[in-house]
């Protein structure tokens, strides 16, 4: 058997217990309770218990509603039917108490707009109903109530908010410890890369004073190694400078784009890569996330291809399209072919690349046996 969701049930359903409260308890006392205090014969006696009931069950989940039933039956009883008994006020008793307890439901769950009206309507009811000697204890009540209840809303507000808070500030404790941590590993492997990069400049500008007899090419081969490590050392400087302490600035220089592309190539072939570029279409300045994409895209998959197939060639290709910037870079298969290339966080960075600007990257082996790394980046923002 399959039970109904209780999301989709009527309200009053949702409430068992308190339906069962009102027709098992409040219902025969209201019928036994009426006939003490009014004279009404059998047949209103019914309308008036279930009048009454009502305003019970409204309590629970209408608070302005069950004020107003209550209020209405506690003015026309008395104006509908003889008053056999106006001790300690002109009711049933069963309704008295529910109009209090309306009262104080309305002044602590409604907004104070609402329940304003409340405080004007009851001090006069229980003043024109009560009996004379109690008016003054029960006005005292009346006025209690509101205060209590303001209290009490003031202080679930204020826990409410301070819960609120404390969560906020548990969130802000982790997200700065999150950052805290990120600049520690940042500060740790700026210092680690600085200090290994430095030596490799070093030592490669030193070589010629340190080794004799070495050849002219060698002599520029330890050149483009020292300029290469500079290069690296700068850009990663500039990455993680400004996640380290707050003496080391950051690098502001502007970032690399299309038009360094052949600086790159040029230090690729100084390095001993065999790279061919080639530009075609009418150049155009892409806005920056591309401009800067490409450059990444071109970089990484030319430090892909000199891993994983050294001494192959490379052939990279930048087309200018109508409304797309396409970049193409495919390797020849290495002499000494290493591991083929796989989905290691290189790939991943330049399809990210590549998606961020609303782009798309697809890189595959070849039938050759070489690889190719194909980019469609957009040179205008897609409209969505």
């Amino acid at each position: 058997m399959r039970l109904p969701n209780p999301a989709r049930l009527p309200r009053w359903a949702r409430s068992p217990l308190w339906v069962l409260i009102t027709l098992g308890a409040y219902l025969p006392l209201a019928l036994a309770g009426a006939p003490t205090v009014l004279k009404i014969d059998s047949v209103w006696l019914i309308g008036v218990a279930g009048a009454m009931a009502l305003a019970f069950w409204l309590l629970r989940g209408h608070p302005v509603a069950a004020w107003y039933t209550a209020a209405a039956l506690a003015l026309v009883l008395p104006n509908t039917f003889e008053v056999l008994d106006d001790d300690p006020w002109q009711w049933p008793p069963l309704l008295g108490f529910t109009l209090i307890a309306a009262y104080a439901n309305i002044s602590a769950r409604a907004p104070r707009r609402q329940a304003a009206w409340a405080w004007v309507i009851a001090p006069g009811l229980f003043w024109a109903y009560a009996n004379a000697d109690a008016r003054a204890g029960w006005i005292v009540l009346l006025v209690a109530i509101p205060i209590v209840a303001d209290v009490g809303r003031t202080l679930r507000r204020t826990r409410t908010a301070l819960g609120r808070e404390r969560e906020l500030t548990e969130a802000e404790k982790a997200r700065t410890a999150v950052l805290e941590e990120r600049a520690r590993i940042a500060r740790d492997l700026h210092d680690v890369v600085a200090h290994h990069m430095s030596m490799v400049v070093v030592q490669a500008e030193t070589a010629p004073y340190r080794l004799a007899g070495l050849s002219p090419e060698a002599t520029a081969d330890f050149a483009a190694i020292s300029t290469t490590a500079r290069e690296a050392l700068n850009e990663v400087r500039g990455l993680l400078g400004v996640l380290r302490s707050e003496e080391i600035s950051a690098d502001l220089r502007p970032q690399p784009g299309c038009d360094d592309l052949p600086e790159l190539i040029a230090g690729a072939v100084r390095a001993g890569a065999d790279v061919e570029f080639t530009r075609t279409g009418e150049p155009r300045k892409p806005r920056p996330g591309v401009d800067v994409g490409a450059y990444r895209i071109v970089q990484e998959s030319l430090a892909n291809a000199a891993r994983h197939a050294p001494g192959a060639s490379a052939r990279v290709t930048l087309a200018y399209t109508a409304d797309a910037l396409e970049i193409t870079v495919v390797n020849g298969k290495g002499a000494q072919q290493a591991e083929p290339h796989s989905a290691g966080h290189g790939l991943v960075g330049m399809t990210e690349r590549a998606t961020v600007v609303g782009g798309e990257l697809r890189a595959a082996p070849t039938p050759e046996g070489g690889f190719a790394v194909r980019a469609r980046l957009p040179l205008e923002p897609s409209e969505k």
